[in-house]
């Protein structure tokens, strides 16, 4: 049953009307329950007459709707409240849960620290933050496969050329296509986001206008040019340079080698150390690439060199009261080489002596293509060179092991044909 009572001013004129519906009684305890309010107001001018229907037509809507449930009472009201706000709160603490991308990185980084080195955790940490520029505060759950292909895309130059910028390697872009896949695929793992969006988007392909380079090794006369030349060097440089060219070692496992692991009567060397460097950390020893050490042997010529050097550096850091604390290749103060200065040093005698692409990862696939082409098997060289899988090996090198295939195929018709043409 619906009710009202007029509210005047300080005048004695009506300015509103409350409106009240009963709603009887709790069925419980027989309490009177609160009832259904609201006001009405009526317009200005109205007259006597006209504000009485129109009070009776609104009362009467008013009571049909507090009988469809479509009213709350103040209780209700102030309940429904503090449940939205509430409801409110928690999607904002969600929302907030939710990282950026940016946040996300570091989320990511932090965790890989603990099983990856230093260095891969610098490349990756560079690698991201050209995709930063992009995604750097979007949520990481709003970034789909749709955005990570056109910003793939901006990457292998069609945008990139229309700013005039060199467009990117494919080696490059792979590289970042691939770090994204990885956090990404960390992400679902943290449950951060349902599906990896990466799994939409194809590894890119090499432009139409990109040649494939291939990787710089020498051939057997122009090794003999580089060893020739190796006689006017320092015999520091002499002993690691031929190291280098005869182990297929990186120059980190280089610079990290010690007197300890080399065997002088059986020309075995163990590699199971790997220098490295990152601007924050310095030079630190860590594992080589594949986490394995192994046992690889050098050649007589060089271990003769070896030992002249190690009979050098013994009296000359001895007579300077330095130590080398063993390994094999210091800086001058004797304090561990940083695979930076064998890198600059193999350039600049490269620059020297006019020899063209010269890099310390040259002279290992100098070692590997002249090995292969030379009838050597593929998993003797993958061990030697320390790859993960020789299938590693023979995707890099396929190359060489078709010339090997060539000689040996050569050598069987040698055996099989050439006496039955002499009958």
């Amino acid at each position: 049953m619906a009710s009202y009572t007029a509210r005047k001013n300080k005048a004695g004129e009506i300015v509103s009307y409350q409106i009240k519906v009963t709603r009887g009684r709790d069925k419980l305890t027989g309490k009177q329950l609160t009832p259904f309010t609201t006001t009405y107001t009526p317009p200005d001018g109205w007259s006597k007459r006209a504000i009485e229907r129109d009070l009776v037509r609104f009362m009467g809507e008013f009571e049909a709707t507090c009988k469809r449930g479509e009213i709350l009472t103040k209780e209700e009201q102030k309940a429904l409240a503090e449940q939205q706000t509430k409801q409110e709160q928690r999607e904002k603490a969600e929302a907030e849960s939710k990282p950026t991308f940016n946040q996300y990185v570091e989320i990511f980084l932090k965790d890989k620290a603990v099983t990856l080195s230093p260095t891969t955790i610098q490349n990756y940490r560079k690698g991201l933050k050209r995709s930063a520029e992009v995604f750097g505060e979007m949520k990481l759950e709003d970034i789909d496969h749709i955005m990570i292909k056109r910003f793939i895309t901006d990457l292998q130059g069609q945008q990139r050329s229309r700013k005039n910028e060199k467009p990117l390697a494919h080696g490059t872009v792979g590289g970042y296509y691939t770090i994204l896949h990885t956090l990404f695929e960390s992400a679902v793992d943290d449950e951060i986001i349902p599906a990896n969006p990466m799994a939409r988007v194809k590894k890119p392909k090499p432009r139409k206008d990109e040649i494939k380079k291939e990787p710089v090794c020498y051939s057997e006369s122009e090794v003999d040019y580089i060893i020739q030349c190796l006689n006017n060097e320092p015999l520091k440089w002499k002993a690691l340079m031929l190291f280098m060219i005869d182990s297929g070692c990186r120059r980190g496992e280089v610079a990290g080698l010690k007197w300890s692991e080399v065997d002088f009567k059986t020309g075995k060397v163990n590699i199971c150390r790997n220098a490295q460097y990152t601007p924050e950390k310095g030079v630190y020893i860590g594992t080589p690439k594949s986490n394995q050490s192994r046992t690889i042997i050098i050649n007589e010529p060089v271990l003769q060199v070896l030992k002249e050097w190690r009979r050098q550096q013994t009296l000359l850091f001895f007579g300077q009261g330095k130590s080398t604390d063993g390994f094999c290749f210091t800086q001058n103060e004797g304090e561990l080489m940083n695979p930076n200065t064998i890198t600059g040093y193999i350039r600049d005698f490269g620059k020297r002596y006019k020899i063209k692409g010269l890099k310390p990862h040259a002279l290992r696939h100098t070692m590997a293509t002249i090995s292969i082409a030379n009838g050597a098997d593929i998993v003797s060289v993958s061990k030697r060179l320390g790859h993960c899988n020789p299938s590693v090996t023979l995707n890099i090198y396929s190359h060489a092991n078709e010339e090997a295939q060539r000689r040996t195929a050569a050598t069987l018709a040698e055996a099989l044909y050439s006496n039955r043409k002499q009958a």
